[in-house]
């Protein structure tokens, strides 16, 4: 029976393109119906025809039921007032394990009182719903709503749609009365203490905490010992003192880190790609709050680094690819387009070997300072290292600064 109902229904719309005297007002009361009030006017009609035809009375009188709740069903449904509606959200981002927070406000539109009526807003996939009660013409309803943000992405609001429904459930009338909002949802992150300056020396470089005896940026003078180059003496200061006093520098170095987030599907679960994407971003976010150069690469694309919000933003929309590559050919693509690398991080599964991971490292120059962290949740916290560089197994995004933090002592 629902099949036939259906096909009425697509044929009905198939014809809207005609025009004829009350073809409007039929399509209007047409649309609104759902499949119980299609089988409820079809019912009507029938038992109609058939008591018209055979003198039946009981057909008949489910004729006159039908049409008597069809009746109904349209005045309370079309009776109703319209609302105007607005959607309010403070902050169009957030990040996961935060909520999404907003305001639904409604207010009749116009004069007179509004019957009471239910206010749906799409959450992603699933629908949130907001019962609101009668009003007068100068009053307003509103509700702040808290909204789980449980996983990056993208969550689109809305649009905000009213719904009027008969208790039968004949004729269920929706209007969309608020555009969509957009919220983007971050992923969590941590402060790592991670200085991504490397080992090249640069006079256009950073500075860094090391002392230098030779170098371009001035730090303090200091009494001379034997070895000091003799052209970093301070004359002026070592007339005035009558002993030798020397300048001493802070070193400098080229500070252009390189992460490389590897999201082929076959590595990863989705629970431990989040976690991926959190240790990434976590490292990135150090050097873009720093003030660094920071450039930042996936298997399948490049996110921009040009403001730590533009890279959430980026980010929250990262996805596993589907597709197959090869970690050392990504990776020497990857230095050939951002020349000028000083450190280089790779953020990978667990399941990728040692061997890929050192055919990976061996397309780095060797005055590059690397760093793997493995995403491993069911492991320890624990490090090794692959041709010199540092491997930190990372179960936890909380195990992430410690790592770092003592990724020198192995």
């Amino acid at each position: 029976m629902s099949g036939a109902l259906a096909s009425i229904r697509v044929r009905f719309s198939r014809v809207r393109a005609l025009r004829f005297p009350g073809f409007d007002w039929l399509r209007r009361f047409l649309d609104p119906l759902t499949r119980v009030g299609w089988a409820t006017v079809v019912t009507a009609v029938l038992a109609g025809g058939w008591a018209g035809y055979s003198g039946w009375i009981e057909a008949g009188t489910v004729a006159v039921a039908c049409g008597v709740s069809i009746l109904i069903a349209v005045i309370v449904v079309m009776g109703s007032r319209s609302l105007e509606v607005s959607l309010r959200i403070p902050q169009a981002r957030t990040v996961v394990g935060r909520s999404i927070v907003g305001e639904i406000e409604v207010r009749p539109a116009g004069q007179g009182r509004s019957r009471s009526a239910v206010v749906e807003m799409p959450v992603g996939e699933s629908i949130a719903q907001f019962f609101v009660p009668s009003l007068g013409s100068q009053r307003q309803w509103s509700e702040v709503f808290a909204i789980p943000a449980r996983q990056r992405g993208v969550v689109v609001l809305g649009p905000v749609r009213t719904v009027r429904a008969d208790p039968l459930g004949l004729i269920r009338r929706v209007k969309e009365l608020a555009d969509p909002i957009e919220v983007i949802v971050h992923p969590q992150t941590v402060r790592v203490p991670f200085d991504a300056t490397g080992f090249q020396a640069d006079i256009e470089g950073v500075v860094t905490a090391k002392l230098s005896s030779s170098d371009v940026s001035f730090h303090a003078l200091r009494d001379y010992i034997p070895g000091d180059d003799r052209r970093n003496v301070h004359w002026p200061t070592t007339a005035r003192t009558g002993r030798l006093v020397v300048r001493q520098f802070e070193e400098t170095r080229r500070s252009h880190h390189l992460l490389l987030l590897d999201n082929q599907a076959q590595h990863w679960t989705d629970d431990d790609f989040e976690l991926a994407v959190s240790a990434a971003a976590s490292m990135a976010l150090a050097g873009v709050m720093a003030a660094r150069k920071v450039s930042f690469a996936t298997g399948t694309e490049w996110v921009t680094t040009t403001s730590p919000t533009r890279m959430l933003d980026n980010l929250a929309r990262i996805e596993l690819s589907p597709g197959r590559f090869s970690l050392p050919e990504r990776v020497s693509g990857a230095l050939a387009k951002r020349p000028g690398v000083s450190a280089l991080t790779i953020v990978t599964a667990e399941s990728v070997s040692d061997e890929q991971i050192a055919a990976a490292l061996s397309r780095v120059a060797p005055d590059v300072e690397c760093t793997v962290i493995k995403v491993d949740p069911q492991g320890v916290p624990r490090r090794s290292r692959i041709l010199g560089a540092s491997v930190m197994h990372c179960p936890e995004l909380q195990d992430l600064p410690r790592l770092i933090a003592t990724r020198s002592r192995v």
